[in-house]
């Protein structure tokens, strides 16, 4: 029987975010996983091809594409997929697909939220500043980007939600997100936490990659 993965896991540090995001990638054995996070510090991620000069300092890259993301307060989610579950190759239906169900999940803690429907002009390397297609609006702010990357046959999609909620409504968001991606999969969940081998694997990709200048400033 297959099973929707949900790892919704610990505040932690840029680099380790990006790491573990990583080594669930690298890992993923067809079965789809979700992980929630949170950040224990003020960071800032930038996209796989922006060049590291919009950053003047304590940057990390990610695997996945997209803009500039300041994190803090935001909840963070990643998702892996494989073609046996979703249709890959369509970027917009992920996107819009997994935004209807952020909307559907804030709606329980009382954020009525709207799913854009067109690009903006707006040229802004920075994420929450630039409005696209099936990005999430509330109160006239962007709330909700994503971005994602495509490997043999799978896909990791990483995305944030910038509102500000008490840990409480955090708590219900969450595992109403989670539960609502497994009724949309049409499979059961299984709340897991990371082993403590998979932490010291991820360690290992954040020491090769993410704490790598070369990784970081690669454009």
């Amino acid at each position: 029987m297959k099973y929707l993965r949900w790892i919704n896991d610990i505040p932690r540090n840029a680099i380790m975010n990006m790491a573990l995001d990583e080594f669930l990638f690298n890992e993923y054995m067809n079965e789809p996983i979700l992980r929630t996070y949170l950040w224990d510090g003020f960071y800032t991620t930038i996209g796989y091809f922006q060049n590291a000069s919009i950053c003047n300092s304590n940057f990390v890259r990610r695997l996945t594409g997209g803009l500039m993301v300041q994190h803090h307060n935001d909840m963070s989610y990643s998702f892996f997929v494989s073609s046996d579950f979703w249709n890959v190759h369509n970027p917009c239906q992920i996107y819009n697909n997994i935004h209807l169900l952020i909307q559907k999940s804030l709606k329980i803690i009382g954020i009525n939220s709207v799913v854009l429907n067109k690009n903006s002009n707006n040229t802004s390397n920075i994420c929450i500043q630039n409005f696209c297609e099936n990005d999430l609006i509330f109160d006239k702010k962007k709330i909700v980007g994503s971005c994602l990357r495509k490997r043999a046959g799978k896909v990791i999609i990483q995305g944030s939600i910038h509102i500000h909620l008490n840990d409480v409504y955090k708590i219900i968001f969450l595992k109403e997100f989670a539960e609502n991606m497994s009724k949309f999969l049409k499979i059961e969940i299984k709340k897991l936490n990371f082993s403590d081998d998979e932490i010291e694997s991820a360690k290992e990709i954040a020491i090769g990659r993410y704490s790598n200048s070369k990784w970081n400033n690669k454009f």
